[in-house]
């Protein structure tokens, strides 16, 4: 299924690729020619090979004592017959290169019809000597590349040219190939390949989609990529596919050590990965206001279908670690959800994070992340997937352990994400005085008496620093004692005339919030204490909105 995708992928952006078994290479020679294929001059382009102009040529591996040719564009011994000295052996070698050369420039002549290879043709029968007359030929160096140009033609742009390339590499590969059989993507009876043709890189290894690497891959004899047979044509066009999406910034996105790659097969204007990694408010509400199913902007449809693949890399073979295929309309549904559970506050006010700063809110350092944490959300934003319940387990631990960064705006909205992504109970955006979960209105109050303490005392550590764990863990161990404690602390607020009105509107606030609680829970389960989190920072934050005092500085959360 995703090389069949990437094959259809391919058809649709040949146009922007480098043609198979071409590459972009610094040639510093060009050799001039007229078109009568008589020799002018050589355009040095580059003091070295590296600095030199790149051309897209003809290419392959070689290797070996005595390597093939390339098509036109080569080293001076090829095309010229340069030796690398005057010494007998050099010659012969030099010799023997420059005629491997011409006889494959004798097959694309004789398949491809073009003035300008005709005039090539005729400098290699009868000029190649006026070349290597030319003083430039003193100055070049046995691994500098030289391409011919006739008459402002360079041979190597001739469409006809890189076709007949194209095809001579498929013939030789189905010809080396021992065995021939249904390939798994066409599913035309052709001879297989053995090795990929195309080098793909992910991070810092060199991959390979399909291989036997292990004993236990193999069987019936089969070797390497044999073990799943695929034709040269489709390996060719699925492995260009897949190198153009990891070229590409707008068609894949690195988190840690997976590579995500997407495209559609529409347009290329679709992109949701760039706001989930890195959302910018006024696109997101964008998407959250925009009618379900509206056209996005550029040339994708939402009836186009979107693909991405989760890429990792398992010594020298690609792993594929997740799979996600749905229309465009269904993708923009699903992420405007997963933004919308996200979102606390409202109008400007509301903030939405990225999937680092999300996932870092789960652990101390982001050296410490999991590397599946990002790849879970990332899952669930394209999916509308259940988000594991683990999340919120190391959410909740890391509150517990963060006295001076208990409840952060992102650990809140990673908070809220997995308790609406698993329907355990309803959360909204802003406070809500009416929730019906205890476990809220704990943490509510405990954040009404962290304010009460700071206003009448300003202590270095606050009832929050040393009680939040066992507050959000087992409320009706400690709150007897925290209630008792207020009530000296708001007796001081009511003699000072300067915070009367201050005391007063707390006390209020008690009231309002011991009304909703019978009794203090003994013990919280970890979605409850999710729910005090939550009710501690958005009772705090309804404080901070209706308050004429600014609001604290909270604490940074790690980014990526």
């Amino acid at each position: 299924m995703i090389l069949e995708r990437l094959r259809d992928f391919h058809e649709r952006i040949q146009e922007e690729l480098i043609p198979s078994y071409h590459k972009e290479q610094g040639c510093r020679w060009i050799l001039e020619l007229d078109e009568n294929g008589r020799f002018q001059d050589f355009t040095e382009t580059g003091q070295t090979k590296r600095s030199a102009t790149d051309f897209v040529a003809p290419y392959r591996r070689r290797s070996g004592r005595t390597p093939p040719p390339y098509l036109i564009v080569d080293k001076p011994a090829y095309v010229l017959g340069l030796p690398r000295n005057d010494k007998e052996k050099w010659k012969k070698k030099a010799a023997q290169r420059h005629e491997e050369y011409v006889d494959l420039f004798e097959e694309c002549h004789a398949a491809v019809d073009h003035p300008a290879l005709d005039a090539y043709h005729r400098f290699l029968a009868e000029h190649v000597e006026d070349a290597l007359a030319h003083p430039n030929t003193e100055d070049m160096k046995k691994a500098d590349l030289i391409i011919p140009r006739v008459d402002g033609t360079l041979l190597t742009q001739i469409p006809e040219v890189r076709q007949f390339w194209i095809e001579r590499q498929d013939t030789e590969a189905a010809e080396e190939s021992t065995l021939t059989t249904e390939c798994t993507v066409c599913g035309e009876t052709r001879p297989v390949i053995r090795t990929e043709p195309v080098e793909l890189t992910l991070g810092p290894n060199r991959v390979n989609v399909i291989t036997g690497n292990e004993k236990a891959f193999l069987s019936h004899g089969l070797k390497q990529s044999e073990i799943s047979p695929v034709c040269q044509p489709c390996a060719r066009t699925y492995g260009e596919a897949l190198r153009y999406l990891l070229d590409h910034d707008k068609h894949h996105l690195r988190l840690a050590d997976v590579t995500w790659v997407y495209w559609t097969d529409g347009g290329d204007d679709f992109d949701p990965m760039s706001m989930l990694s890195d959302p910018d408010s006024r696109e997101v509400e964008t998407l959250l206001k925009a009618p379900q199913g509206a056209t996005p902007p550029g040339t994708v449809e939402t009836t186009d279908r979107f693909y991405a693949a989760a890429l990792t890399s398992n010594i020298s073979r690609l792993a594929v670690r997740s799979w996600v295929t749905a229309t465009v309309a269904e993708i923009q549904q699903n992420v405007a959800g997963y933004f919308e559970q996200m979102r606390l506050g409202r109008g400007p006010d509301a903030r939405y994070h990225g999937l680092y700063a999300l996932a870092g809110s789960t652990v101390r350092e982001l050296d410490d992340l999991p590397p599946q944490t990002v790849d879970i959300l990332l899952s669930h934003a394209l999916t509308g997937c259940r988000l594991p319940l683990s999340l919120l387990h190391r959410a909740i631990r890391r509150a517990r352990a963060d006295s001076e960064n208990t409840i952060t705006h992102p650990r809140a909205a990673l908070l809220k994400l997995v308790l609406l992504s698993n329907e355990s109970a309803p959360v909204t955006p802003m406070l809500n005085p009416d929730h019906d979960s205890p476990a809220y209105h704990c943490g509510r109050l405990l954040a009404v008496l962290e304010d009460i303490q700071r206003r009448a005392i300003d202590p270095n550590t606050t009832l929050v620093d040393r009680y939040y764990g066992t507050a959000s863990t087992a409320p009706a161990s400690v709150f007897g004692n925290l209630l008792r404690t207020a009530q000296s602390h708001l007796g001081k607020l009511r003699r000072s005339d300067a915070d009367r009105g201050f005391g007063v509107n707390r006390q209020k606030e008690l009231g309002e919030i011991m009304s909703k609680l019978d009794d203090f829970p003994n013990t919280l389960s970890a979605q409850q204490q999710a729910l005090f989190g939550l009710g501690y920072y958005q009772q705090r934050q309804a404080r901070f909105e209706s308050d004429d005092e600014p609001p604290e500085e909270e604490p940074a959360e790690a980014a990526a």
